[in-house]
């Protein structure tokens, strides 16, 4: 297994590196010392070497991003974590009294005054991503086997650290969690109190939070001192040099409201399916129930400050007045489905009816803004009423989308689509049918080229990011730095590439526009699945070119009985939509248990899962 690597990557010097007697397990890579602690491959040097180059540009230059192609089993994360650190501890060397990049902002305007001396750089701060909290658990575990030891945290949400019995394990633990700590004087929560127990654990003060640990490490010390390490891990993050996170806690402009990455390194681990995660970032979804409970607690909150309220409460009016009268109008897709979209000055003047204009949505911003503020300082008095966590947390997302969408002058409004939606479902106000209204980010580079211009530089690694040029060219940024690895098999021997272009009874497999919403095709298909399924003894792995298309199937197969047939021989698991929700880990957990045999029903499994596809797997006894 071989990199494709630049000519400064000469064999004698890999040779030279990898026969020194080295018994520090200190190697010379790219002009800087680096630990590691085994003896590297070439690959894992060639690799270093790259991500030291790239950071060495972004300094210079102001930023320089990276694309490094590693396929799994070659060390990828131990060889990120090294070069990384070792880079950080060469520019913490040369600029010794740089102040952390995510700290207290300095005053920059020292023009005027004539006796102060330049502040140094900013030390960069290591931001280290990925998909799950069990692969972030995997790379604090090669952490561990580093020399680098730094102020470090893992950032996680509520419902993973929460050691408060009261609030443990329940539903809504956000909301559950604000609520005892509404009232500052009478705070009803120990562990909250208790956060500097946590910060003072032995463990923990080895230099300084420097002690390496995880969520499950956090969460035993704080039941150990009666402590909270949610708000503990958030405290770290103070003076953390490297962070640990999923990707919503950098990607998603809601979610990443306390974390700053100006200046920042950022690494997206397992990266492969990041434009899918940046769409998904910058879109949204809001189901008319969630819309009538904002426009109550707005019109409520409007009584008493209409002035900050009342242009709120008027748009989420709007917007439930417009579903009104546009609910009728669909266009029927599918069973139980109808749905209209609306995109480039169409979605502009459909926008309009509910008073969101290009001109007045930074008054509506102000609002906005001067809404949250008010709403965190109102719960800080248990007697003056505030907008619940649900309805703050909508108006996050409907806003960080707008301003996606009329960012930049206005030159992303054709990157979107604007739909409404009527579906089937239990429990609701409208005899069964909810009503969804969208707002679609549909081209990646609209979220991305943000994070670009915050960090110092930001690398994307996975073992499958080729075609590279594609890959770059979603995300609307160049790439510094390439590193492309050649496939690990043998396509003339272990791999068979085929079309099907026909299902049972012949019916032709065309999953063009025009033809995927018809039943006969979606029949077809669903057979066509059922029988490879039932050939195939190892496993089958189906992708989908959009999430709609395979909730559609899904939903079909579900109505006509094809799913169950699909179970008589298959376990069938589906991956949840969304970039680092906690449902995805559950339903990972569930199929490892089905290839183990734990709660196997037939002896067989299948998984469906994947963004934009269906993922289908069997295992044998």
């Amino acid at each position: 297994m071989a990199f494709t690597t630049s000519k400064s990557d000469s064999k004698e010097e890999v040779k030279q590196t990898l026969n020194s007697k080295n018994p520090k397990n200190v190697y010379q890579i790219g002009g800087l010392q680096v630990e590691f602690p085994y003896q590297p491959y070439g690959t894992q040097l060639a690799f270093m070497s790259r991500v030291i180059s790239t950071l060495d540009r972004a300094q210079r230059d102001g930023h320089c991003h990276a694309l490094l192609e590693s396929p799994t089993g070659t060390g990828k994360s131990l060889s990120l974590l090294c070069s990384v650190l070792a880079w950080q501890k060469s520019y913490k060397s040369r600029f010794p009294n740089g102040n952390l990049a995510h700290s207290k902002t300095q005053p920059s305007d020292t023009a005027a005054s004539t006796n102060v001396e330049p502040l140094e750089p900013a030390i960069p701060t290591i931001y280290y991503a990925s998909r799950t909290h069990a692969q972030i658990t995997q790379v604090i575990r090669e952490y561990r086997k580093t020399g680098y030891r730094v102020p470090m945290t893992v950032l996680g949400s509520r419902k993973r650290y929460c050691t408060n019995s009261h609030v443990q394990g329940k539903e809504n633990v956000d909301e559950k969690c604000r609520l005892l700590l509404k009232d500052k004087k009478n705070i009803k929560c120990a562990e909250f109190k208790g956060v500097g127990h946590i910060l003072a654990y032995p463990s923990l003060q080895q230099n300084g939070h420097n002690g390496v640990h995880d969520i499950e490490d956090l969460v035993k010390i704080g039941k150990t001192v009666t402590g909270c390490p949610y708000f503990a891990s958030w405290k770290m993050l103070e003076v953390a040099q490297l962070v640990f996170c999923p990707y919503s806690y950098i990607i998603d402009p809601v979610i990443r409201g306390g974390v700053n990455l100006q200046g920042a390194i950022i690494i997206f681990d397992e990266a492969h399916n990041m434009e899918d995660i940046a769409r998904e970032a910058g879109s949204i979804n809001l189901e008319e129930d969630i819309l009538f409970k904002l426009k109550n607690e707005l019109e409520q909150m409007s009584e008493n400050e209409p002035e900050i309220y009342e242009s709120l409460y008027i748009v989420v009016e709007g917007l439930i007045s417009w579903i009104g009268r546009k609910k009728d109008s669909l266009v029927k897709r599918d069973f139980e489905h109808y749905f209209s979209n609306w995109t480039g000055d169409r979605a502009l003047k459909e926008l309009k009816e509910f008073n969101i204009t290009r001109e007045n949505f930074p008054n509506l911003k102000a609002c906005f803004n001067q809404a949250i503020t008010k709403s965190e300082a109102a719960k800080m008095d248990p007697d003056k009423p505030y907008l619940s966590g649900i309805s703050v947390s909508t108006l996050e997302e409907l806003f960080a989308t707008l301003t996606y969408f009329f960012s930049r002058n206005g030159s992303h409004v054709l990157d979107y689509e604007m739909g409404l939606q009527r579906s089937a479902k239990r429990g609701t106000r409208d005899n069964g049918w909810t009503h969804t209204f969208s707002l679609w980010c549909m081209n990646p580079s609209v979220v991305f080229k943000d994070l670009a211009d915050l960090s110092l530089s930001i690398i994307l690694t996975s073992g499958t990011l080729s075609p590279m040029n594609s890959f770059s060219s979603e995300l609307g940024m160049q790439f510094g730095t390439c590193l492309e690895a050649p496939h690990v098999i043998d396509p003339n021997m272990q791999v068979w590439a085929g079309a099907i272009s026909s299902g049972p009874g012949n019916f032709p497999l065309n999953a063009s526009y025009k033809t995927a919403d018809a039943y006969a095709f979606q029949d077809a298909l669903g057979k066509s699945l059922e029988e490879i399924c039932c050939i195939v003894p190892g496993g089958s792995l189906v992708f989908f070119p959009s999430y709609k298309l395979m909730e559609k199937l899904c939903t079909r197969w579900h109505e006509t009985g094809q799913w169950s047939r699909l179970c008589l021989n298959r376990d069938l698991f589906i991956e949840p939509r969304g970039g680092a929700k906690d449902d995805f880990e559950t339903v990972l957990k569930e199929y490892y248990d089905s290839i183990s045999g734990k709660n196997r029903s037939n002896g067989r499994n299948i998984r469906v899962k994947k963004a934009g596809s269906v993922i289908t797997e069997a295992q044998d006894d």
